[in-house]
């Protein structure tokens, strides 16, 4: 006797619900990789004023699929297994600075000083220059622009799993 398994369609609403996460996650998978090329072809330097911007894009844009969103949620965990463990390692660091820096200011990241007006803050020669104001100065991470390579790599394998057919 042979015994058959009867396997249930998916619901329309749950398949519509799958094709909308995906959907969502091409669109910003895509900027992501955008902003990556960007950034790649742009940025020689670490001073340069368009890095904080465009690596803040990377980071945001790639992270956004992997988070809660309202009404359907997050892609599914399968979506974050990576055979090269090097894009594992990037896309953790991606979620993890997305959570920590970039969309949120963790406080133990993003360290705020204040600096009182008596505090040198030029030394030229023998003179000291004083502030005659209260200052601040806030903590910005950059990250190196080698990282954005991998961070191209991580994006390409995840499009070509996705089935997007732009990769």
């Amino acid at each position: 006797m042979v015994n058959f398994v009867l396997h249930k369609s998916p619901k329309r609403s749950h398949i519509k619900k799958n094709l909308y996460k995906l959907l969502v996650a091409r669109s910003y998978i895509t900027a992501a990789l955008k902003a990556c090329y960007l950034l790649l072809i742009n940025i020689k330097e670490l001073d340069d004023k368009l890095l904080y911007p465009l690596q803040t894009a990377v980071f945001v844009c790639y992270a956004c699929p992997f988070t809660e969103n309202k009404p359907f949620g997050k892609l599914p965990k399968k979506w974050t297994r990576f055979s090269n463990n090097k894009f594992k390692d990037a896309h953790d660091e991606l979620i993890e600075a997305r959570h920590e820096i970039f969309a949120h200011s963790d406080m133990s990241i993003r360290k705020i000083q204040i600096v009182p007006s008596t505090v040198p803050v030029i030394k030229s020669g023998k003179k000291e220059i004083k502030s005659t104001h209260i200052g601040t100065q806030l903590n910005i991470h950059y990250f190196p622009i080698d990282f954005f390579k991998l961070v191209r790599g991580l994006i390409l394998d995840l499009g070509s799993r996705l089935g997007f057919p732009f990769f």
